[in-house]
């Protein structure tokens, strides 16, 4: 009876450190940072690229509306997924022309989530992340 006992504890601890963990795991995986409603796209050189876990990252420099440059930092996928998808490190280089789309970060004015990259030649080069889709008003109302 004691070594049962015994062994529901430890099942029951092993199950609360799972319960506990599942937050951490989700969060890491959110994108509650960027507003996924919002748009923003951008055209420039890319000026670096971060190819590592857990997401790879595009630094692009573009010019403002004011005439200077402002550097955007755009999030993709991990760069397994990434790889998975056909590319490789030479995809993208510095100085390579693009055509960034992508969610906007909430609280960072040049910082999004890449929902697509077009090369400087206009071929449009997957990411991998997920677009989300919102419903119209007009599509709300013939429902």
């Amino acid at each position: 009876m004691t070594t049962r006992l015994s062994h529901l504890s430890r099942l029951s601890a092993l199950l609360g450190l799972c319960l506990v963990l599942v937050p951490a795991a989700w969060a890491h995986h959110s994108q509650s940072e960027y507003d996924l409603r919002g748009k923003v796209e951008v055209e420039g050189a890319v000026t670096k690229v971060e190819w590592r876990s857990p997401h790879a990252w595009i630094y692009v420099d573009v010019t403002s509306d004011k005439g200077g440059t402002v550097n955007w930092s755009f999030e993709l996928p991990s760069p397994v997924t990434l790889m998975r998808r056909g590319w490789t490190r030479d995809s993208l280089k510095p100085g390579d022309r693009v055509r960034v789309s992508g969610a906007p970060a909430k609280n960072f004015p040049t910082i999004a989530i890449a929902n697509s990259i077009k090369d400087g030649n206009g071929k449009p080069m997957f990411t991998g992340t997920t677009k989300t889709y919102e419903l119209d008003a007009e599509s709300k109302e013939s429902r």
